[in-house]
């Protein structure tokens, strides 16, 4: 019998798991070319371990003016499960990519910020600010940069799930 491989994980993290982190699985979800959906599991989680909170209504709006829906989504936090089965996790920001290496140091390795994931050069501003209780445009800016970082790593992210599909099970 053939032993069924389990998807490529990608776990996006923030800190409440309201705002940046599921934009970003929205996003991503999006964007992944359609014969990689069953082959990539996509979920987000933040360090506040807020449990059960839909994601901002400006997050929701923004994901929809660029064609996704995150309305179903329910804020969760981090645990060592997804922790440990993230092929690769992305921060929002340095103090997320922090707490994950310091509380998690065997994914040490899977761990990445999203602006630095693929990205030689060192970044003079590596973060993305948390938009919580701030205007549409700012929520709208956010939106754009996780959307334009989302663009820019797709291409590794296809690489990687290509990897998986040719180690032998």
């Amino acid at each position: 019998m053939k032993e069924e491989r389990r998807p490529y994980a990608i776990l996006f993290v923030c800190s409440g798991n309201s705002c940046r982190s599921p934009m970003a699985e929205g996003l991503l979800r999006l964007k992944l070319p359609s014969r990689l959906q069953d082959e990539v599991e996509v979920q987000s989680a933040g360090t506040l371990d807020i449990e059960g909170m839909p994601a901002a209504e400006y997050s929701r709006r923004v994901v929809r003016e660029m064609g996704g829906d995150i309305s179903n989504h329910r804020s969760q936090g981090l645990s060592h499960d997804m922790v440990a089965n993230a092929d690769l996790i992305l921060a929002m920001a340095t103090e997320h990519v922090d707490y994950l290496r310091r509380r998690y140091p065997a994914y040490r390795e899977n761990v990445f910020l999203l602006k630095q994931f693929a990205n030689g050069e060192p970044l003079d501003d590596p973060d993305i600010e948390d938009p919580i209780g701030s205007s549409l445009a700012v929520y709208r800016e956010c939106g754009e940069i996780i959307a334009n970082e989302i663009d820019r790593i797709l291409p590794a992210i296809v690489h990687l799930v290509q990897e998986r599909r040719r180690e032998p099970l």
